[in-house]
């Protein structure tokens, strides 16, 4: 990417993190967060992607658990169709700070990266128990 292009994506990402975080009052937006934004080279589609935190009951979901991927799968549509009806307040309030000469059009796209991550890492650590155990 362009370094232009990777300083536009990174405000971009900033402001629409700040907009959900301090104007947007719908409740299935409330636990998510922005990772990162990638924008085209012509600067007409930006892509956001966020990942959720899964809170049940008030406490975060516990990644081990065997409902954790329906539970956050049904999180995702919710946090989903939050964008699809938020999607023109957030451009109207990103690009009110943004200046550009066009605006892009934003898309949002779940990132499971930190989940994948989770589970990878709680893998290792079993296997490293495991083999601790027989030894």
């Amino acid at each position: 990417m362009i370094e232009r292009n990777k300083r536009v994506a990174e405000l971009i990402a900033r402001e629409v993190s700040l907009v959900l975080e301090f104007k947007i009052n719908d409740d299935r937006l409330k636990n998510v967060t922005i990772l990162r934004a990638e924008i085209s080279k012509d600067l007409r589609y930006c892509k956001i992607f966020f990942s959720v935190i899964a809170i049940k009951n008030g406490n975060i979901y516990d990644m081990q658990d065997s409902t954790y991927s329906d539970y956050i799968e049904k999180e995702v549509k919710k946090v989903m169709s939050g964008f699809k009806s938020s999607k023109h307040f957030i451009k109207k309030e990103v690009f009110s700070k943004v200046l550009l000469r066009l605006i892009p059009d934003l898309s949002f796209e779940y990132d499971p990266g930190i989940e994948q991550s989770s589970r990878i890492l709680k893998i290792i650590n079993d296997n490293k128990k495991i083999t601790d155990d027989n030894l």
